[in-house]
């Protein structure tokens, strides 16, 4: 007697279901929890870690059970809620505007997003921190290819005071994905990344139409004169990490003409 092989196609149709139901759980506990902390602001760190939680559960699941689009908006909605110092009555609504979308998305089974799916991220709120600087700002995405700690948290605070969007890979395969989907302006990506390295990053930037317009940051601790650093793409920039890399990112920015 022979085994029965297993449905294949059955198995995945279960499967994207289970994510559906799950992911409407989860989009539904999080509502609950912004209607809650709308009356205890003062009590939101607790209640954002259940959020946080939950939303980080739908962006790693989106893309496995056949919702990219919707892991993608988690992924922003992660990023929003790290771009932003404090949770107040205003960030409640954006928030929910996320929970929207992906409801919707989920709901369609994604058909919404077939004809313009980069107006469909652009037109969600970003969230942000306070501006220390009155220079005007235009309207500018950041990807940051960094792992997480210090170094990227220093770099993402200084962007964030200045007004531009931040978002965040976690690898250089996930900043492929994401810059295709959003576009961004400048990148920063450090030289000691996974699966391939920044410098390699730079190099696929330069040959893809969409993107070999978008100005690179490669920060290495390495010596300037590595092999691997000579002969970088048009749009590429080498910035040592030193205590004063912010200083030449800002340099940078004015030659790039940032700050209007």
């Amino acid at each position: 007697m022979t085994k029965e092989e297993p449905d294949t196609d059955s198995i995945i149709s279960r499967l994207r279901q289970e994510f559906i139901e799950a992911a409407r759980d989860q989009l539904e506990d999080i509502d609950g929890k912004l209607i809650w902390l709308s009356s205890h602001l003062d009590e939101a760190e607790e209640a954002l870690l259940d959020v946080r939680r939950n939303i980080h559960n739908i962006k790693g699941q989106g893309a496995t059970f056949g919702f990219p689009m919707t892991g993608r908006v988690a992924h922003m909605l992660e990023d929003y809620l790290k771009n932003t110092d404090k949770v107040g009555d205003k960030n409640i609504g954006e928030i929910m505007s996320y929970l929207a979308l992906m409801e919707d998305l989920i709901a369609s089974g994604e058909s919404i997003a077939q004809d313009d799916p980069q107006k469909l991220l652009a037109d969600l709120p970003i969230g942000g921190q306070a501006k220390f600087t009155d220079q005007d700002i235009h309207p500018i995405k950041v990807l940051l290819v960094m792992p997480p700690g210090t170094q990227r948290k220093l770099v993402a605070s200084e962007l964030l005071s200045c007004g531009f969007q931040v978002m965040r890979a976690y690898d250089t395969v996930q900043a492929l994905s994401i810059a295709m989907d959003m576009r961004p302006e400048i990148v920063f990506t450090n030289y000691e990344m996974v699966p391939f390295d920044g410098r390699e990053l730079c190099d696929i930037f330069s040959v893809i139409d969409a993107l070999k317009h978008v100005h690179i940051v490669l920060l290495t601790s390495a010596d300037e004169k590595d092999e691997h650093l000579q002969d970088l793409p048009k749009n590429t920039s080498l910035v040592k990490k030193t205590k004063n890399f912010t200083e030449e990112i800002g340099e940078l920015m004015i030659e790039w003409k940032v700050f209007g």
